[in-house]
């Protein structure tokens, strides 16, 4: 799957999983990866609905292993921005702020987190936390293109808001 999943064939990645008949069977952590993925695969999709279910069944399934802790933060991550989809700024909100505590496995994604709860309190009109959260984003300076373009696109913004 991981193989399918780094060239960005999707359909292949997708057929081994549609293969697993009974995903009961396997290995807790195993398992959490498994609706991770169908998740993400449905995400991609744009089902929101099914990638939220699906995704909450795999952080339900991956807690409590240590292990698992950077992929149950970018899992919450995920489904942050899942929320933020579904214009539900508090879902998404409390989501990353889980993300956060539980930690992510890179500055790339570190830094779209703070970035989203940036947007977030933009959304809230709370200004000083907006700007403290694009602070701590770009102080990670993370090297991902569409990340990067964020900031800079944010950046403009920021420097006009009162607070």
């Amino acid at each position: 799957i991981q193989e399918y999943m780094e060239a960005g064939d999707l359909e292949g990645a997708e057929k081994i999983l549609n293969s697993i008949q009974f995903p009961n069977l396997l290995y807790k952590p195993i398992r959490s990866v498994y609706y991770t993925l169908k998740g993400n695969l449905a995400m991609t999709r744009q089902d929101y609905d099914t990638a939220e279910k699906l995704m909450k069944k795999g952080i339900d399934l991956g807690s409590g292993s240590s292990i698992m802790a950077g992929a149950e933060g970018t899992s919450l991550l995920q489904m942050g921005m899942l929320a933020l989809q579904k214009n539900n700024f508090k879902q998404a909100e409390s989501y990353i702020r889980q993300a956060l505590r539980k930690g992510l496995p890179d500055k790339e994604n570190e830094a779209a987190a703070f970035l989203q709860m940036s947007s977030i309190m933009i959304q809230k009109r709370e200004f000083r936390a907006a700007k403290d959260y694009f602070r701590k984003a770009k102080a990670l300076k993370p090297s991902t293109p569409q990340i990067a373009d964020q900031i800079k696109q944010m950046e403009k913004y920021i420097s006009r808001m009162p607070g």
